[in-house]
């Protein structure tokens, strides 16, 4: 399997979760969504499809939003975590 745009450019996550900027929602790294964008290239997007979040620059490691707010080790699917805390 071949590494993702965001595992070339930042590596792969130390929890295995990411965490979306746009909705504050934690998804596996690997369940990202592509989506052809206008050039004809493949995005890799956020996992949740009511979401517009890039999988790459809108996507955090999970274990950074979760340190900072005392979030679980292994989120909820499909539960807003807000970034800076409940």
């Amino acid at each position: 399997m071949s590494p993702t745009d965001r595992e070339d450019m930042f590596g792969k996550a130390e929890s295995g979760y990411l965490w979306c900027l746009h909705c504050e929602r934690a998804y596996k790294e690997d369940e990202y969504r592509t989506e052809v964008n206008e050039e004809g290239h493949l995005k890799e997007m956020c996992y949740y499809e009511d979401c517009d979040g890039d999988a790459v620059i809108d996507a955090w490691e999970w274990e950074k939003i979760r340190d900072a707010n005392g979030y679980p080790e292994i989120p909820e699917k499909g539960k807003v975590y807000p970034q800076y805390g409940e």
